[in-house]
């Protein structure tokens, strides 16, 4: 993204420059901006709202910061000791009332709070407001192309159509051979990824009822349960295309081997679809008409399977962040408002996960599916599943 794009959405943040620290490349953020350099020191990268970004580097790190391409976008504030540091920051950084830097409120989104706490300190020190830079920052990282956006739609097409083969191969299985296998199933999928062109940083979850209880159970091969008519089967699976630009699809489906689906099954998993779609409805009703923060889709959710009695069992957030990266989990906001109070905004742009679940200890059920925000327009990126599959009743 470029510099004078950044400094829009600064003054779009009420702030007056954003500030950020890193030592030896850690903050990824200022090395996208700054290119991948030999920097032993610690190094402050100040982006005014108006006016040419600068940098407050030690002399020793000021050699590999004279480069045509640096020197273009960042003047330099070379300091020696300590004492000119803090100096240069009180001279440079007194005339904003406002600035942004990486951190978050009570340190909850650790995605964003990179600034070290003296650092932070100090600045407020010299009677400057400090505000988190997490919506900017978001913009820098979770925000993603149309062509990104077209990848991932053909990641949804392509995962959904894999489910289904992955249910129907549980089907013939029992039907053919008496019982199946979590890991069997994991590995056919995973093959199934690898042969439509796709990639993917963890394999699939297939668990079998109590199994599902545990949010992140995963079968490999030393543990693993057979599968068995009777059986309640959740089916978490996730895969982008092998692109730079890949954005993953992630989609969660519930099934029982059977011909027909017992209540006791079918009426938990209506209420984390309620769940699921209760966020899908409020997200097309507010993000037409306001900044919708990511925390406020989580309470709808919680809140619709609290009053079903099984609050105790949502032991996650209601959804997470989903980028141009390598794992499903993105930089940006997430449906929080459980593991974290995520007051970020939810961004166009931006894609993310609606996954309710009620883990209780004698089975787990979770329908997921994931959201795009175009243009303030809510879109359903992955299907939505209405009723848990009879897997012994499906057809080819």
């Amino acid at each position: 993204m470029k510099i004078n794009t950044i400094a829009q959405r600064i003054r779009e943040s009420g702030a007056q420059a954003w500030v950020l620290v890193d030592y030896e490349n850690r903050n990824k953020t200022l090395v996208s901006l700054l290119g991948n350099k030999m920097l032993t020191r610690k190094i402050i990268m100040v982006i005014p709202a108006e006016g040419k970004p600068y940098l407050i580097a030690h002399f020793i790190d000021s050699v590999f910061l004279k480069d045509e391409a640096t020197t273009k976008n960042f003047d330099l504030k070379i300091y020696k000791t300590w004492q000119e540091m803090l100096q240069i920051e009180k001279q440079s950084l007194s005339c904003y009332e406002t600035v942004l830097m990486d951190m978050s409120e009570y340190g909850l989104l650790p995605r964003v709070s990179l600034a070290d706490y003296g650092s932070v300190e100090y600045v407020k020190s010299l009677g400057v407001k400090v505000k988190s830079s997490a919506d900017v920052l978001q913009s820098l990282t979770a925000v993603f192309s149309e062509r990104a956006y077209g990848l991932q739609k053909k990641a949804a097409e392509i995962t959904l159509k894999i489910k289904d083969e992955a249910f129907r191969k549980i089907r013939d299985d029992i039907l053919y051979s008496g019982e199946s296998d979590e890991y069997r199933i994991q590995k056919f999928i995973c093959d199934r990824f690898h042969e439509e062109g796709m990639v993917y940083d963890d394999p699939a979850i297939v668990a079998v009822g109590p199994n599902a209880s545990n949010p992140h159970y995963g079968p490999d091969e030393h543990t693993h349960s057979p599968i068995h008519e009777g059986d309640l089967i959740l089916i978490d699976m996730w895969a982008k295309m092998d692109d730079p630009e890949g954005v993953y699809a992630d989609i969660t489906w519930m099934g029982f081997v059977g011909e027909e689906v017992p209540e006791i099954y079918e009426n938990r998993f209506q209420i984390a679809k309620a769940a699921r779609d209760g966020v899908i409805e409020f997200l097309r009703r507010e993000l037409p008409k306001r900044r919708v923060e990511a925390y406020e889709a989580d309470d709808v959710a919680r809140k619709i399977i609290a009053d079903a009695g099984f609050g105790e069992y949502f032991l996650h957030r209601v959804g997470h962040n989903i980028a141009a990266d390598v794992s499903p989990h993105g930089p940006g906001a997430n449906l929080d408002n459980y593991e974290s109070h995520d007051n970020r905004a939810l961004l166009a742009g931006t894609s993310f996960s609606d996954e309710p679940g009620i883990y209780a200890p004698d089975f787990g059920v979770r329908t997921e599916t994931d959201l795009y925000n175009e243009n303030g327009e809510l879109v359903v990126v992955a299907g939505l599943q209405d009723h848990v599959l009879p897997i012994l009743a499906l057809k080819d």
